[in-house]
């Protein structure tokens, strides 16, 4: 069945990356798929931190949102190869939170991430972001494994 909104999870990992190619495959002609990169907004002490051992002059070219928004730009470009319109969501929370609202901002049709089988030792420390969107989302989710 295509879908005409769907929000996908993007974190750059080869799974995030087949949940891309299931995304795209399920989406209608005149879809549009919701990037969502989420990101931990770095503590005030690892800035102080960082800024601490770089020299004075080159603080202001430093970009601590670098990284998560080059993963989120990776992800819109190989959406828009494929003909499909693509939203852009770099949010500071954890990625199935971000996820979750971004399906609910958009009023989604489906949430499709990636799975990275962490193992149950990590997933019991940290959660699992498919396991939360499972238990809370307003539509339907795909899990690529």
């Amino acid at each position: 069945m295509k879908r005409a909104t769907i929000v996908l999870g993007y974190d750059g990992s080869e799974c995030a990356q087949r949940a891309l190619d299931v995304a795209v495959s399920l989406a209608e002609e005149s879809a549009t798929i919701h990037v969502v990169t989420a990101y931990d907004a770095p503590t005030n002490r690892y800035i102080s931190e960082l800024y601490a051992s770089v020299p004075e002059e080159f603080t202001m070219n430093i970009d601590l949102l670098a990284a998560p928004r080059q993963t989120l730009e990776d992800a819109v470009h190989s959406v828009e190869r494929h003909g499909i319109t693509a939203g852009r969501h770099l949010v500071d929370d954890d990625p199935g939170g971000a996820i979750l609202d971004v399906a609910n901002e958009v009023d989604a049709d489906l949430i499709v991430v990636g799975s990275r089988g962490r193992g149950r030792a990590a997933q019991m420390l940290r959660g699992s972001v498919s396991t939360k969107i499972a238990h809370h989302s307003p539509v339907d989710f795909i899990v690529v494994h």
